[in-house]
């Protein structure tokens, strides 16, 4: 009798087991990591006085009407290799600084104070406004035009690699009207990255 009932405690016993579910996670994580593109461009350097020869006394570095200027180190009044621009040719340097490849486009903003240019739109000069154009180191020039902020031209296709670094410059023609207000005119050339 007692094998008997030790065998039906038993029994019970793994009858009971099997009925009690095993406990389980009812969660699982996990971790997502997300790196952001960026765009993000730098120009150096951020300033260009036309004509700019270091010369002191008055009216040496006034600009010309009709006259064409180059921001190229070698000389304000020397356009740029015509064949293939040189990187010493260019002032500027655009670097991107993104983590993606953009395309950059440039824009050129109408002259204001003293005696005001608008740009012509074209990259000539006419009787009262101004003709710009860009040039890129490596290409030849003339480069594309130069327009009114909000209709800019993409001059330049920047890794964002080792190389991602391009030189550059302008060519402004002026006005081929005289000039008769002596103030000093300011204009803003606003280079835009987008990803290509």
């Amino acid at each position: 009798m007692r094998k008997i009932i030790v065998a039906i405690v038993l029994a019970l016993v793994l009858v009971v087991s099997v009925a009690v579910p095993v406990v389980a996670d009812t969660t699982a994580e996990v971790t997502v990591t997300a790196t952001p593109a960026i765009i993000s461009i730098s120009n150096l350097p951020i300033d260009w006085t036309m004509n700019d020869s270091g010369a002191t006394a008055p009216g040496d570095d006034a600009i010309r009407h009709a006259t064409t200027y180059y921001s190229n180190d070698a000389g304000n009044l020397i356009p740029p290799t015509g064949g293939g621009v040189l990187d010493a040719e260019c002032r500027f340097t655009v670097t991107n600084d993104g983590t993606v490849n953009v395309d950059i486009a440039i824009a050129f903003a109408d002259f204001t104070l003293g005696h005001a240019m608008a740009n012509s739109d074209t990259g000539s000069a006419t009787a009262t406004a101004f003709g710009a154009r860009a040039y890129v180191s490596g290409d030849t020039t003339p480069g594309p035009a130069l327009t009114v902020a909000g209709t800019a031209d993409v001059i330049i296709n920047l890794p964002h690699t080792a190389s991602n670094t391009k030189k550059w410059g302008l060519e402004v023609a002026t006005r081929t009207d005289a000039f008769t207000d002596p103030t000093t005119m300011q204009a803003t050339v606003t280079l835009t990255a987008t990803e290509v």
